[in-house]
């Protein structure tokens, strides 16, 4: 095949009310760069910042240019004399949303409408040699009734781009070559489909043809020729050859071989070469496992939304796209869920390069609780999508890191529909296994092969909804979903814990995006007056994000004959009312949370898991199970756990037992402390943090400040004292666990952690670090704080809780100041509690008011 590139300057004019026609159209300017955007090219509205924080303003970044209208572009194209008599066609990789051709001012066929694979205009018998004017129209308004929530098509995503940002050629054969090329694997070799065309039209005539396959291995061993004979009696033909593969290299993330097939195609003194490249990999569900290969795997996964601030548009260069894999490979992931929408082919190639195994969605979300659609109201869409999903199969179904397929994301409503895709598409294609929508529980359909939901079978299989229950121990599973659902279980959108928004990241947007959310968030910071607080507050609720992905993750991991769990997000997603909720930012750089190798001890291919209590009396013993989620390149068999239990530097428990359980005395601790518990199986290492509370004084003769009343008395006539939370005027309620997204997009007053003075002299006796751990849950989650910029003296935080962005108040349950002739320790935390850590603050609180120290 033979091209011409189409790339470069366009004339071009914009058509704002749409009323432009083939015959009316100016063309005035000669400017527009293809590939690219009308952002990319300076067209349409600029954007500008808002002027203060409200909810439309920290919805999402947008376009600098926004621009959703038609666009006509025109290019004077010479073809050379050597496409007379061939197959020509015009190629558009990727087109935001529909295209019209004309050629000299004739319409050619019908316009498209695709998101998801390339635009594609048959112009055999169309054109000829000579010089041509080739006119487009580029339509991105919303055609295709999707509403705003797709990742495919939303402001909250990639946006609404107008343009062509992929390759944009002429493409030209003989009429007598292959026009599609499929290859389906299976445990002893290939079977190839191959689509051949010629110019036979009828049964009764037929030429004769041959087909020679040769494939070549991952080590670049030609593995032999094979020669077909065939009749071709039609002039689009499909054929089936099979090709067996004596020793074969499988495809996986450990080792991704790819092998190339070669097919020349010879029909009526013609001939036509061309080559796909595939990995020999099988799929299937079996048992509720994933089987690649005949082997189970498990899926760690993240979730690719359509969000790159640079361009506005997902990457067409394979660089970003194997950068981006790599970076999630380094946390020891392995899968990436694209969410509400296909990516382009560099991405599948980059997937197949590195080993990262690929679910696909189309851009279809449809619910009430988000649209004013659901799945099936409008009756397009069943044709269109029953299209789609046969488009991506045909176009990226080579790809052996393509295996999983969903009709979209939390679609509700006509399920009749998506089970007649779905089944249509299975058996149309079995390379990979599929399901009705991502999300929501529901009975499994027999064309489903696996379930991906944060409920399965009525259980939850994610924590949001057992956060108590996950903080008592580090032994919370989902087997009971796992006993009562049919098929693989895949854990969805995990997290989703709000991270304080880096709003200094305004200076990355070098591109096509304007981060209005970013600005807002930080005006209103300033007007707050805790802008300089920034990267506390990164940090601190960064740091409780990591603790608690931590535990989303490794209940997971418990579960045995779990399918595997998708985060949401290994990086921020920016839209939704910023959902900045990643550990790396939306560049995909690290926010110095956590390094690459830590965030990998709990989230590889192989954790050791330490099942236990995470608070105890030193009067308890430790009872705790040891066990290894193992699913990396090689079984590790009769695994050796080696467990270290330290004390600030000194060891206080150690041994190596194939032995799954331990008990641990506690009474030879004195003191309140927290151990360090540190489990190593062959090289692979995890930690984890319990705490043990002993008996300590309470001081009685501390004043207690319960009153308004009270609290006047000693402000006028001196003394010291605690103030309890009755006196805390417009109480703030506390929460150990984060706002859960977007303070915004999920209403919520809830704030993102806390920071800790723990060198405190308050916290001699009470085990605490920078920020809080699950010591913290039970005395934050009753706790209220107060509006410390409020008070008129100087106030000195003990503790400071961490705002959610759209609230920003700086608040603290646990502060000193003085008022008047007093000394005051206010103190928002519930000190009746009946538990260890409550009787250890209260403890440790009384004795220090009581002391010199205060």
């Amino acid at each position: 095949m033979k091209t011409i590139d189409l790339s470069g300057k366009w004339n071009y004019k914009t058509d704002i009310d749409d009323s432009q026609t083939i015959d009316s159209i100016k063309f005035e300017n000669n400017n527009f760069n293809l590939p690219g955007s009308t952002c990319d090219n300076r067209i349409g509205k600029k954007i500008e910042y808002f002027d203060k924080i409200s909810k439309e303003a920290v919805r999402a970044p947008r376009e600098r240019y926004e621009y959703i209208a038609p666009l006509w572009l025109q290019k004077t194209v010479n073809i050379p004399n050597d496409t007379d008599g061939k197959t020509v066609r015009l190629f558009m990789e990727r087109v935001n949303i529909a295209s019209e051709l004309w050629i000299d001012g004739v319409k050619t066929d019908r316009q498209i409408i695709e998101l998801s694979t390339p635009h594609i205009y048959e112009l055999t018998g169309k054109i000829t040699p000579g010089e041509h004017t080739f006119t487009l129209k580029i339509d991105n308004r919303n055609l295709l009734n999707l509403d705003t929530m797709a990742s495919g098509y939303s402001v909250d995503t990639q946006g609404y781009w107008n343009g062509v940002i992929g390759r944009i050629e002429l493409q030209y054969e003989e009429k007598e070559h292959i026009d599609s090329l499929q290859v389906y694997t299976d445990d002893k070799g290939i079977t190839l489909k191959v689509v051949e065309t010629s110019d036979v039209h009828s049964p009764f005539k037929t030429e004769k043809a041959t087909v020679t396959v040769n494939v070549t291995s991952p080590k670049g061993d030609l593995l032999g020729e094979k020669i077909f004979e065939t009749k071709v009696f039609n002039s689009k033909q499909v054929d089936y050859f099979r090709y067996d593969i004596s020793e074969i290299d499988y495809w996986d993330e450990f080792n991704p071989n790819l092998y190339t097939a070669t097919v020349k195609y010879e029909c009526n003194g013609h001939t036509d070469i061309k080559s796909v490249k595939f990995g020999m990999r099988t799929i299937k569900t079996e048992n509720k496992k994933i089987l690649l290969n005949n082997r189970q795997i498990s899926l760690r996964g993240t979730i690719d939304c359509a969000i790159y601030p640079l361009t506005g548009y997902p990457p067409m260069d394979i660089e970003v796209w194997r950068k981006n894999f790599k970076t999630i490979k380094s946390y020891g992931l392995n899968h990436v869920r694209f969410h509400a929408w296909c990516p382009p082919e560099c991405a599948f190639n980059a997937a197949d390069e590195i080993g990262m195994y690929i679910s696909v969605e189309m851009p279809l979300w449809l619910n009430h609780d988000v649209c004013a659609l659901e799945t099936g109201e409008d009756p397009i869409h069943r044709q269109y999508f029953m299209q789609e999903a046969i488009n991506i199969s045909k176009t990226y179904g080579n790809h052996p890191s393509f295996i999983m397929f969903s009709n979209g994301n939390e679609n509700m409503g006509d399920f009749d529909m998506l089970n007649d895709i779905t089944t249509c598409i299975k058996a149309y294609d079995n390379r990979r296994i599929y399901t009705l929508t991502t999300n929501f529980d529901h009975p499994i359909m027999p064309c489903e092969d696996y379930l991906c939901a944060y409920e399965a079978g009525g259980h939850n299989v994610r924590i949001q909804n057992c956060q108590d229950k996950a903080a008592e121990n580090t032994s919370l599973d989902y087997s009971s979903a796992v006993k009562d659902v049919s098929v693989p279980i895949i854990s969805f959108e995990v997290g989703q814990y709000c991270v304080y928004p880096d709003v200094d990241l305004i200076e990355k947007y070098t591109g096509n995006i304007l981060p209005v959310n970013l600005d807002a968030i930080k005006k209103f910071m300033i007007e707050k007056n805790v802008y300089h607080k920034l990267n506390d507050y990164i940090k601190a609720s960064g740091d409780l994000a990591v603790k608690l992905y931590k535990e989303d993750i490794e209940a997971a991991l418990r579960t045995k004959d779990f399918g595997g769990f998708e985060l949401l997000s290994l990086s921020d997603y920016t839209g939704q009312s910023t959902a900045t909720v990643g550990i790396l930012d939306v560049f995909y750089e690290s926010k110095g949370l956590i390094s690459h190798d830590e965030f990998k001890n709990f989230a590889g291919e192989a954790v050791p898991l330490f099942k236990a209590k995470r608070i105890f009396k030193n009067t308890d013993t430790l009872e705790a199970e040891l066990d290894l989620y193992d699913f990396g390149e090689k079984k590790i068999n009769n695994p050796v756990y080696n467990l270290t239990v330290q004390n600030g530097e000194q060891v206080f428990y150690k041994t190596s037992t194939t032995e799954s359980k331990v008990s641990i005395p506690l009474n030879s601790i004195t003191k309140s402390t927290m151990l360090s518990v540190i489990l190593e199986v062959n090289g692979y290492k995890n930690t984890w943090r319990i705490f043990v509370f002993a008996e300590n004084k309470i001081e009685n003769n501390v004043r207690m400040i319960k009153s308004e009343e009270e609290l006047d008395d000693i402000i006028k006539n001196g003394g010291k004292a605690i103030v309890t939370k009755e006196c805390f005027k417009n109480p703030i309620h506390g929460s150990f666990i984060p706002v859960f997204w977007s303070p915004v997009h999920f209403p919520s007053q809830k704030p993102c952690g806390a920071i800790i003075d723990n060198k405190h002299r308050i916290f001699d006796d009470f085990p605490t670090e920078k920020y809080p751990d699950y010591q913290w849950k039970r005395l934050l989650d009753n706790s209220v704080g107060t509006d410390i910029s409020k008070f008129a003296g100087e106030v000195k935080p003990i503790i400071e809780t961490v705002p959610n962005f759209f609230d920003n108040t700086a608040s603290s349950p646990l502060f000193e100041t003085e008022i008047g002739k007093a000394k005051l320790l206010f103190c928002g935390f519930d000190l009746d509690g009946d538990y260890p850590e409550c009787k250890q603050l209260l403890s440790s609180i009384t004795q220090y008011v009581n002391s010199d120290k205060f």
